[in-house]
């Protein structure tokens, strides 16, 4: 397929969209047998006109005869581009009505997915209804039946919220490809929206993460299809069409059911059925890869709901004045300031850790036991970004195993008082906390500001942006060098978007579901923890030099 896209210089989306059409096509050939039939004898007939026409206007080869016209034969060239037209417009048609049925079905079974309870959900060991059957789905949905590419597995998970968003903001996010990959960020690496097919579809690629170098990232094409069943209540559905070689993974009917509770209050259902290739994740993180922890129904609906909380936070007028300096909770314009530089610190550091599919890693393993702790370093140039200084930038990242709680890690990380024992950017001297942001209920989300109290005096200039952020499926502390002079721009309400930030920092997991399946994190017995790390070599650096620079690392 990839061969061929490159032959045609198509996009493989388009090659597969014309195997699709033509299958459609041949499927639908009893419907179309009369035209063809009249097509042909049409043809025929033409054949047999522009024949006549040459031999009448030739005229007989033997009495010198020029023959006469009995008219112009018709242009050949722009009959064959209207034809080529017309039916370049019926392959629209059927490949758009094929795609209005693969919906419409999709649509039913996400309803019925995010509705029933037993048998098709069974109860977990806490009563809740989320274990799915898979037996029960087969019999509900033959077609499910359909045989699968070698190494693919199945999973299945739904989950659902109170989250704090006006229900028709919350579609809007979802019909809006830049915004939901920003807003979904945790778990969506890239997003583009490859065409739109009417006002409430759209077909989209994505590409899914969870950060750390161990788990490969997930590409995938999808339709999304946003409908109001009645006021106050929207179904989005996303579905794969086909199965392509082009990815190895692929959405069954998945999606949420969005209710208006109040006006700034909604009901999520979330269902997350996937089919993927797990062959190349290491055997020590499958349990957690094929939860719902990684890339499943839980860990979107808790990202959603901490996401939410942010934008309240955001939005807030009456702050607790212990949680934030006296003028940032005031002024909401300052306050939007420095979440969104926050923002973006995030963003930046997890394309860091996962890289996407156009950046190569290169690995140096030093694998023992549990610790799968082989380091992964890329280089990236950074020539005309404002939110990164400039040079060649090298990120190192490392994932491993710790036998400790992760609410443990996350605190432990998270504490100015215990930051000496770690980071070197402390340089031996003691971490003052400036200002603290709540922005989530969660105790841990939050923004700081910190200031390193060096016993060298040309370093205390230097500030330190820091983010926490914690939910029921993972955490997060990400952290970047600033300069004062940056922080007081961003202080004062002035954009963040040319603040340049290198962000470091760590991505903690739960060790995969516990026997209880409430997917807790105080339900596990360990944590996965991933590092990373970014370097800048300045300008006019080698790569001899970075080279060395990794090893030295390594």
């Amino acid at each position: 397929m990839m061969e061929l896209s490159n032959k045609l210089e198509l996009e493989p989306l388009q090659i597969k969209f014309w195997f699709q059409n033509r299958r459609t096509q041949i499927k639908n050939q009893d419907q179309h047998t009369e035209n063809l039939s009249l097509r042909a004898e049409n043809d025929k007939l033409r054949a047999e006109c522009v024949w006549l026409s040459e031999a009448i206007n030739n005229g007989c080869p033997n009495c010198g005869d020029h023959g006469f016209r009995l008219g112009e034969t018709p242009n050949n060239e722009q009959y064959l581009r209207l034809e080529n037209a017309r039916l370049q417009e019926e392959v629209v048609q059927i490949s758009r009505q094929y795609i209005s049925n693969v919906i419409r079905a999709a649509m039913y079974e996400l309803l019925q997915m995010a509705q029933m309870d037993e048998p098709l959900w069974l109860p977990n060991i806490d009563g809740v209804k989320n274990v799915f059957n898979e037996e029960e789905f087969k019999r509900k949905f033959p077609r499910g039946n359909e045989p699968k590419p070698n190494g693919i597995k199945t999973t299945a998970s739904r989950e659902s919220a109170l989250v704090t968003i006006n229900h028709i903001n919350l579609v809007e996010i979802f019909m809006d490809t830049n915004h939901w990959a920003r807003f979904f960020s945790s778990i969506v690496l890239t997003a583009r929206t490859m065409d739109v097919l009417d006002g409430s579809t759209k077909m989209i690629y994505a590409e899914f993460q969870v950060p750390s170098p161990q788990i490969p990232n997930r590409d995938c094409y999808f339709v999304r299809s946003c409908n109001k069943i009645v006021d106050g209540l929207w179904v989005i559905v996303d579905v794969s069409l086909d199965h392509t070689p082009i990815t190895r993974c692929w959405k069954r009917p998945s999606g949420c059911v969005i209710k208006q509770i109040s006006n700034d209050i909604s009901k999520v259902t979330w269902v997350e059925h996937i089919e993927a290739d797990d062959t190349l994740v290491h055997a020590f993180y499958k349990t957690f890869v094929n939860s719902s922890l990684a890339f499943g129904a839980k860990r979107w609906i808790s990202i959603l709901d901490r996401q939410c909380e942010r934008l309240a936070s955001a939005e807030a007028t009456n702050l607790p004045q212990r949680n934030i300096t006296h003028t940032l909770s005031t002024d909401k314009e300052r306050r939007k300031s420095v979440l969104k530089l926050g923002e973006r610190m995030i963003i930046d550091y997890i394309s860091g850790v996962s890289g996407a599919t156009t950046h190569q890693w290169t690995t140096f393993s030093t694998r023992s036991g549990y610790n799968t702790n082989d380091v992964q370093v890329m280089t990236r140039q950074s020539i005309n970004d404002p939110g990164r200084p400039r040079g060649l930038v090298l990120c190192a990242s490392t994932s491993i195993w710790l036998p400790v709680l992760p609410k443990l890690v996350f605190d432990f990380l998270r504490n100015e008082n215990t930051r000496g024992k770690w980071d070197i950017l402390s340089n031996g001297g003691t971490i003052q906390q400036v200002t603290h942001i709540a922005n989530g209920t969660e105790i841990g989300n939050s923004i700081s500001i910190l200031r390193v109290n060096s016993p060298n005096p040309a370093q205390n200039d230097m500030l330190i942006f820091q983010e926490s952020i914690t939910d029921p499926t993972g955490s997060f502390i990400v952290y970047a060098p600033i300069d004062i002079r940056a922080i007081d721009v961003v202080l004062c309400g002035g954009n963040p978007d040319g603040v340049p930030l290198l962000p470091s920092g760590f991505a903690i997991f739960p060790d995969g579901p516990s026997s209880s399946t409430n997917y807790e994190i105080s339900d596990y017995s360990g944590s996965f923890l991933t590092i990373a790390f970014q370097i800048l070599f300045r300008g006019g650096s080698s790569r001899e030099e970075v080279d060395k620079g990794t090893t030295k690392y390594s």
